[in-house]
């Protein structure tokens, strides 16, 4: 099935591009089968007149169902999101609360909308609550600075991520370069802080990627590794490397550069 990223990523940017309003709504749910989304779709068709569309989309991996629904603004979409709660109670498929908001009502960015809702109905509790997504949340978490970082060792991640996020950051966790590359896609965070040394994609197949990706305001890389070598180093920089901090660190001095890079 479709992975909700992608598709509802570009389904709002097309919807601010033509300047069209839209809900978005964003349900935990149990492991949905391609039947019964199918068979949601069917059961939440809209008349045949009807001016609107609704879209959807499963994330597997997350347990979200994604819906947007055309010409809808924030009050139609939480009575459509009612009927999606009492429908997947119903049918048992429901499994958290559910996120709702609305464009452009909750946010003049659409993109920026659907990033900040993904990370906000991860930390929803509950179930079968509906939660109204808050701009004054989310603004707030854009004040801090985003950082993605990329290693394969449990402990370094653990260890740097309690120390940035003490000093303000906001840090994702990859664990082999793969991972790495989905996160970036989703996240576009500020600054990358990746090993050479990854599973899956090594750190320069990583950087090559991020190199290429095409969007139009790169991430700032750190390269955080063992390798000493010179042509390491330049390999790494000729990549788009912002910065070479080999191990073992000071993490003072690596929040300093990191502080140094954002700024």
């Amino acid at each position: 099935m479709s992975n909700l990223v992608p598709v509802f990523y570009q389904l709002l940017t097309n919807m601010e591009a033509s300047q069209s309003a839209c809900g978005v709504i964003l349900v935990a749910c149990k492991n949905l089968a391609k039947e019964s989304l199918e068979a949601i779709k069917r059961d939440f068709a809209p008349e045949e007149k009807a001016a609107w569309e609704a879209h959807y989309a499963y994330d597997k991996t997350k347990n979200l169902l994604g819906i947007l629904i055309e010409q809808h603004n924030l009050a139609d979409t939480h009575f459509f999101a009612l009927r999606v709660k009492d429908y997947l109670q119903e049918s048992q498929l429901l499994s958290g609360s559910l996120l709702i908001a609305s464009f452009p009502e909750s946010s003049s960015s659409s993109g920026q909308l659907f990033m900040r809702m993904m990370q906000e109905i991860k930390d929803l509790e509950g179930h079968g609550e509906i939660r109204i997504y808050d701009q004054r949340k989310g603004d707030e978490a854009a004040d801090q600075a985003s950082i993605l970082l990329v290693n394969h060792d449990q402990h370094v991640n653990e260890f740097l991520r309690i120390y940035l996020e003490r000093k303000g950051y906001q840090v994702t966790v990859a664990q082999d370069g793969m991972d790495g590359m989905e996160k970036y896609r989703e996240l576009s965070p500020d600054l990358i802080i990746t090993d050479l040394n990854l599973p899956i994609l090594n750190g320069y197949q990583l950087m090559e990627k991020i190199k290429h990706h095409g969007t139009t305001t790169m991430s700032k890389i750190v390269v955080l590794t063992d390798k000493r070598l010179e042509e390491d180093v330049q390999k790494s920089f000729a990549l788009g490397a912002a910065d070479y901090i080999t191990k073992p660190f000071s993490p003072i001095e690596l929040e300093a550069r990191v502080r140094r890079l954002i700024s």
